[in-house]
């Protein structure tokens, strides 16, 4: 997963590069640059945690405080968007400034506020920009918990249709024409994105989603967590597709704890790399409870549990609150086999080194 993202962060510099360098050689809009070049490295490289940092679980209330936290991770981006958003107040027709308000929200997890952003640079570019387009539809997808709404559908097929080979329309396009059954389609549009030679990892995922598509010619089967846009409603979860275990500590480790500190459950297949089939960000209050991952624990339309396969379920008291293993960390890991064991103890036993 780390190549993955460095990758990402790569790919992000040298977008950021293109985004940015036009900015930075105006002495009136350095600021703005400075801010696009952070918020996209930022945004690329944090994908993972968008996903799975997130404690979808969280009463609303409680959510003005994760948005807090994940604001305080980075201070001077933080600083930046509130400029930004100054800015906007006082130019509220530019597009290009929603824009990048949008991806700037995304990358502090503010998804309301990113929909709104990105909502209102759609209305800007009169539905035939592409980014927005596409960003509105992004946006709305990390609010639905990874679902494809059908608004979301909708903005993916208009980024398709106004860039048929946007790597980001085909993407998500293809999870749309998956989610209402599709699939000669899904299966087309991530070949096409194949064919653009994406990074290894990349291309290893789209096999992934292709394989899970069924033999080419026929049916095949829906992505396990994949929304049903044209219904509004989302594929029906396997209730046998559950893992559920008793979180413990060893008694040596207890002294280690400090404080309430994040606790990530995940499952994951035996030696994955990608993002997990399921995950709940708990506190480490958690331990000594039981905890239960299922479908609806999916961060990503067509990743989650299914019965009769085997996981890989770790627990990991996280001292840095991110979802990465740090030195320090403390887990424990066991094989679960999904649908068929009952409930298991699951010990954290292990620091990381």
């Amino acid at each position: 997963m780390m190549t993955f993202i460095l990758i990402a962060a790569l790919m992000a510099a040298i977008a950021a590069a293109a985004v940015a360098w036009p900015l930075l050689r105006n002495r009136d809009s350095r600021t703005v640059g400075a801010l696009a070049a952070l918020v996209v490295i930022g945004a690329a490289a944090g994908l993972y945690p968008l996903w799975s940092n997130w404690d979808w679980n969280a009463p609303q209330d409680d959510r003005a405080a994760i948005e807090a936290e994940a604001a305080q991770a980075s201070p001077q981006v933080v600083a930046m968007v509130a400029q930004l958003e100054a800015r906007l107040k006082k130019e509220p027709d530019d597009l290009k400034g929603w824009l990048l308000m949008g991806r700037s929200y995304l990358a502090l997890q503010r998804l309301d506020d990113a929909v709104v952003a990105y909502d209102h640079a759609y209305r800007l570019g009169g539905g035939k920009d592409v980014e927005a387009a596409l960003g509105f539809g992004e946006a709305l997808s990390y609010r639905a918990k990874g679902d494809i709404t059908p608004q979301a559908a909708r903005l993916f097929e208009e980024g398709i249709g106004l860039a048929p080979d946007n790597p980001k329309a085909l993407l998500y396009g293809g999870f749309a024409a998956a989610s209402r059954g599709d699939y000669p389609l899904a299966r087309s549009r991530w070949l096409t994105l194949k064919a653009q030679h994406p990074p290894a990892e990349v291309e290893q995922m789209l096999d992934q989603r292709i394989a899970e598509l069924g033999p080419e010619g026929e049916g095949g089967a829906p992505p396990p967590m994949a929304a049903a846009a044209g219904a509004g409603a989302a594929a029906p979860a396997d209730p046998k597709a559950t893992a559920t275990v008793n979180i413990r500590i060893a008694p040596e480790l207890k002294a280690r704890l400090q404080g309430d500190a994040p606790l990530f459950v995940f499952a994951r297949e035996p030696g994955g790399q990608g993002p997990p089939l399921a995950a709940k960000r708990l506190t480490s209050a958690a331990i000594g409870t039981q905890i239960q991952l299922s479908a609806s624990d999916s961060m990503i339309p067509g990743r989650a549990l299914v019965s009769g396969r085997k996981v890989s379920i770790t627990a990991r008291v996280s001292f840095s609150g991110q979802p990465l293993p740090a030195a320090g960390d403390l887990f424990g890991e066991l094989s679960y086999d999904v649908g068929r064991d009952g409930v298991r103890d699951l010990v954290i036993d292990k620091v990381t080194p």
